[in-house]
């Protein structure tokens, strides 16, 4: 890179080359140059000019522009007419995390081409997020939890203490414990239907 000069293999001579050389990475190469990860001679030679492109999620009002453009490659590649992109499907690109980047955007715009039917855009209704709720307080949150998980099992298992802890992979002793802790009332009360 330096020298400008090439040896084609198994020639004898160089050829004089008049390139620039364009990457990108995802990775911070400054500091992986700082921790010895990454050449620093190289990183020199190759950081003439650096352009930072934000994260996807990052700059959400690129959003229309750039599906605009990658339907319209989309549509070329595969002899397709360009949907319309509605203000609803734009609203629910506009609030989706994009983890994936800009790839992710691509790859779901393939996918609405692909298996749409008319000139609007459909999306297939991506996973739905995991909403979390914070409980006002944590130790009766969890055992709800707990007191719902084993209330079903012991229904699923006639109320079968020891083939409830077994399908639990808790001990008997356990099982017995959690049961008089969390108040969970079993219709005999006692350890009758303990029987294998």
């Amino acid at each position: 890179i330096q020298e400008r000069v090439v040896r084609p293999l198994g020639s004898p001579q160089e050829d004089t080359v008049d390139v620039r050389v364009v990457s990108a990475t995802h990775k911070d190469l400054g500091a992986a140059v700082a921790s010895g990860h990454f050449r620093q001679d190289l990183y020199y030679r190759l950081n003439v000019i650096e352009i930072h492109v934000p994260a996807l999620r990052e700059r959400r009002e690129d959003l229309a522009l750039l599906c605009h453009d990658l339907l319209g490659r989309i549509c070329r590649e595969s002899g397709l007419p360009v949907p319309d992109i509605s203000g609803p499907v734009l609203a629910r690109l506009q609030a989706h995390p994009f983890n994936g980047n800009v790839r992710e955007l691509e790859n779901m715009l393939h996918r609405a081409v692909a298996l749409g039917e008319n000139t609007e855009l459909h999306l297939e209704t991506p996973p739905a997020q995991e909403v979390v709720v914070i409980p006002d307080n944590l130790q009766d949150f969890l055992d709800g939890q707990e007191r719902n998980i084993l209330t079903k099992v012991l229904q699923e298992t006639g109320f079968n203490r020891t083939a409830a802890a077994a399908k639990l992979g808790i001990s008997l002793r356990q099982m017995r414990y959690r049961i008089a802790r969390l108040n969970i009332v079993t219709p005999n009360g006692d350890d009758a239907s303990d029987e294998s």
